[in-house]
């Protein structure tokens, strides 16, 4: 290969790679609440745990969020008597900081 070869065949890696580097960068998390999970000293099955016993019921779904100024897991519970109900378990204490 000559120089100018080397040159275009470069060039053309570049071009057809940036847009793969563009879309994984897209993928990656934000600050958001997966981040979050590394500080948390409860896990979720005990914040889960925690949750039903103050509303009982089925957890339909966890995350992390930052409520009232804290990292909390956000168990939501569908419950009979209640319908669909938000506990928030601080990650660090494990107490219920609110319900919604």
């Amino acid at each position: 290969m000559n120089m100018k070869e080397t040159i275009r065949a470069g060039l053309l890696a570049i071009l057809l790679l940036a847009p793969a580097v563009a879309i994984v960068q897209a993928q990656q998390p934000g600050p958001s609440k997966e981040r979050a999970k590394p500080s948390a000293k409860i896990t979720e099955e005990q914040a889960k745990k925690i949750a039903l016993e103050r509303i009982p019921g089925e957890v339909t779904d966890v995350a992390i969020e930052k409520k009232r100024g804290k990292n909390v897991y956000v168990i939501e519970i569908q419950s009979p008597e209640q319908g669909e109900k938000d506990v928030f378990v601080d990650v660090e204490t494990g107490k219920i900081v609110g319900t919604d």
